[in-house]
């Protein structure tokens, strides 16, 4: 309805206010849907980043898994997920499952429009797994995690914290714990219980994989980049909230991350690349309340622990093909953090955040994604088995589990 029609006829003031009502919900419901779609487009951010840092044997399994999650996601939140991330009351999944078999949404459909808007945030925290457990995990043991993780685990965090009922309260605008650090921290758990590549580690040192395409990733990343303003900006939740300020620190944090990552690594372009992403992740926190000199400082410190923590990651042991726990995990931690001192009014923030609440989220996230992560990976090995055999690692998942490979004119030549 154009808004010249819409105020065509009101001649009192209860018609003025509904109408202006009216005009509103549409508004956010447009504002939530353009948002959740550049969201949506990190997706093939990931894809495409995850993509690049694979062998080429592994590329169409990569690609596989980022669409399956999306196609997991929209049913497991569309039945579970959406309604537990705010309350565990059967009622309330009652009510939901009768209305969505029906037509009649009040206020624009704005209660659709925020369902969307949660589940593109979902899509991203089991995304964010894939990425660590790449190039030797059964395609169907994948499935199953990221089901639970869409269905229950993440929804439930975001029901713990500050987006839900607030029993961990911690500050967390765009979400460097409540999406990102639990993606990471998750991957972690899984990555611990299903052991490294085959000759990725040789007498207990570390031997390097290389990805198959570095622009590739490249790409990804800035693929990410853009579809986090829709992240960040769209996290106001409504169109009379967004704030230039949040895409100010998000875009001088994305600078600083990659800032930060490319001087830790020496100038590495794919540690650059993931650098950007880090710094982006541990923004999302204190976005709407650190001034953009404290956004551009904590991408800084977010880039910087990327290539620091990965070679500790690689020193224990374990084998995260994307680097997923530095990016994602840790800079959600570092993100969280400095969110609860760069928002102090004493450094130019806004206030409203306690850094002991911010420091005990952390912890509480460090544990419950890498546990859960760790004893779902190890459940799933006692169903349906977690790693592909030693034969079909190392053909590629790509013949293995899909039959196609990624380039078929190589396998011609």
């Amino acid at each position: 309805m154009a808004t010249a029609e819409l105020f065509k006829n009101v001649t009192d003031i209860h018609s003025i206010v509904q109408a202006l009502t009216t005009l509103a919900n549409a508004s956010d419901v447009f504002f939530l849907v353009v948002m959740g779609v550049l969201v949506f487009m990190m997706q093939w951010g990931f894809a495409m980043l995850e993509g690049g840092q694979v062998r080429k044997k592994n590329v169409n399994n990569v690609m596989m898994k980022n669409m399956v999650d999306w196609l997991i996601a929209c049913v497991s939140w569309l039945f579970i997920g959406g309604v537990l991330c705010s309350s565990i009351n059967p009622s309330d999944f009652i009510n939901w499952w009768q209305q969505i078999f029906g037509t009649n949404w009040p206020n624009n459909g704005l209660d659709l429009a925020s369902w969307f808007f949660g589940l593109v945030f979902a899509g991203t925290a089991a995304t964010i797994v894939s990425g660590g457990v790449a190039e030797r995990i059964k395609f169907s043991a994948y499935v199953i995690l990221s089901f639970l993780i869409t269905a229950f685990i993440y929804p439930f965090f975001v029901y713990l914290g500050p987006w839900g009922a607030s029993i961990v309260p911690w500050h967390d605008y765009a979400g460097s714990l409540v999406v990102h650090g639990l993606g990471g921290f998750l991957a972690l758990g899984a990555i611990m219980a299903l052991g490294p590549r085959i000759g990725r580690f040789i007498n207990g040192k570390p031997v390097p994989i290389l990805g198959h395409n570095i622009p590739m990733a490249v790409f990804g990343a800035f693929a990410l980049a853009i579809g986090w303003y829709g992240f960040n900006v769209g996290s106001s939740l409504s169109l009379k909230d967004i704030s230039g300020l949040v895409c100010a620190t998000t875009t001088l944090a994305m600078a600083g991350g990659g800032i930060g990552a490319l001087i830790a690594s020496k100038k590495d372009v794919l540690f650059t690349a993931n650098g950007i992403v880090a710094g982006l992740v541990a923004i999302c926190s204190g976005t709407d309340i650190v001034s953009p000199i404290g956004g551009l400082i904590i991408g800084l410190l977010a880039g910087l622990q990327v290539p620091i923590v990965y070679k500790l990651i690689e020193k224990a042991g374990l084998d995260d093909v994307c680097g997923v726990v530095p990016v994602h995990g840790t800079a959600g931690v570092v993100g969280a953090i400095m969110a609860g001192i760069f928002g102090m009014p004493a450094l130019g923030g806004a206030g409203d955040v306690n850094l002991i609440n911010q420091i005990i989220a952390s912890i509480f996230c460090i544990i419950y994604g890498t546990g859960l992560g760790y004893i779902l990976a190890k459940i799933v090995d006692l169903t349906v088995g977690l790693r592909v055999s030693e034969e079909e690692e190392l053909k590629g998942l790509d013949l293995a589990e899909h039959k196609l490979p990624a380039y078929p004119e190589e396998e011609v030549m």
